[in-house]
């Protein structure tokens, strides 16, 4: 039996992800995962065990490091500028990136204020895992959408920043975590201070939308399957099932959304 808590932060990722989706088809621009393929993901890092007490122990940062800070900064531009040279830089990869995606979405986005990095420690030294708490400017909407997505930033031997996005797959031509990192992000999830910090820009968003029709249409109308937005933002959303239906599903979703 799933408590009232639960339930609550469920309708808080989805409700988190239906923006973060937009900038997820960015970088994921090629989704087509076969169920076959998420459940062995999913059933693998299942079998990890991560220690509870080792990812809450660890507090949740703001604005703690200056050079993870810059690296959002300068990867909040790229994606306004749709520069996607820039882009490739911040992923430290030659990876085709769809420059065609990339325009579509900074018209839709068109630019990111009052950002805030929460980081907790990665799984490797000088790694963070990076909430990135943003004001959304929606094209048309004069109501900044308070938003939340979160990328795991690793450093080079030069110390230079960048952010990882899993390792590439051949099969499917998408960038998965290893079951490690997978089991992690999900119990990342459970911690308290992420949960706090996920309500907090829940809640902040429902004041948006309530405020402003325009911004609630649009948030409502990434879920409709008549929506103009990708069909990648559509599935990753996860609408068509019920919060009581889905747990641990969304927050593996979530995980590959941000």
């Amino acid at each position: 039996m799933k408590t009232n808590r639960s339930k609550t932060i469920l309708v808080i990722i989805l409700s988190l992800i239906a923006i973060a989706a937009i900038v997820a088809a960015i970088v994921m621009s090629v989704r087509n995962k076969s169920e076959d393929k998420q459940a062995a993901v999913a059933q693998t890092a299942e079998s990890v065990v991560i220690d509870e007490d080792e990812v809450s122990k660890d507090r949740l940062l703001e604005d703690k490091y200056p050079e993870v800070n810059d690296l959002i900064k300068r990867y909040r531009e790229a994606l306004t500028n749709g520069d996607v040279d820039a882009l490739k830089e911040i992923y430290n990869t030659t990876d085709n990136i769809s420059n065609d995606v990339l325009a579509s979405t900074s018209k839709i986005i068109e630019g990111y204020s009052n950002t805030v990095c929460y980081t907790k420690k990665g799984l490797e030294d000088n790694s963070y895992f990076v909430f990135i708490y943003d004001d959304l400017k929606i094209s048309g909407i004069n109501t900044p959408a308070p938003n939340l997505t979160m990328v795991y930033v690793k450093s080079e031997a030069d110390g230079t920043y960048y952010i990882y996005r899993g390792e590439r797959s051949a099969a499917t031509s998408t960038y998965e975590y290893d079951a490690e990192t997978t089991a992690y992000i999900k119990q990342l999830y459970q911690d308290e201070e992420v949960k706090d910090l996920m309500a907090t820009v829940y809640q902040a968003k429902e004041a948006a939308c309530a405020k402003d029709e325009a911004l609630r249409n649009f948030i409502d109308g990434l879920a409709s399957p008549s929506s103009d937005v990708t069909e990648e933002t559509v599935e990753e959303t996860g609408t068509d099932e019920t919060a009581e239906d889905q747990s641990e599903e969304t927050e593996s979703e979530t995980e590959e959304a941000i």
